[in-house]
């Protein structure tokens, strides 16, 4: 292997990636995971006051 393989690159092209997009994964898994938590929450509180 050549040394020049070695060497990381100096600019990193994948960091670089728009706030907007990291916002909006962020919201779309944070739905995704509190739906199934809203679903338990909802019949624990029906299970209690015999809905």
């Amino acid at each position: 292997m050549e040394q020049e393989e070695l060497r990381l690159p100096l600019t990193q092209e994948g960091i670089t990636r728009p706030a907007e997009g990291n916002i909006a994964t962020g919201l779309v898994w944070g739905v995704l995971i509190s739906i199934p938590l809203w679903i338990s929450v909802i019949g624990w509180v029906m299970g209690i006051w015999k809905f």
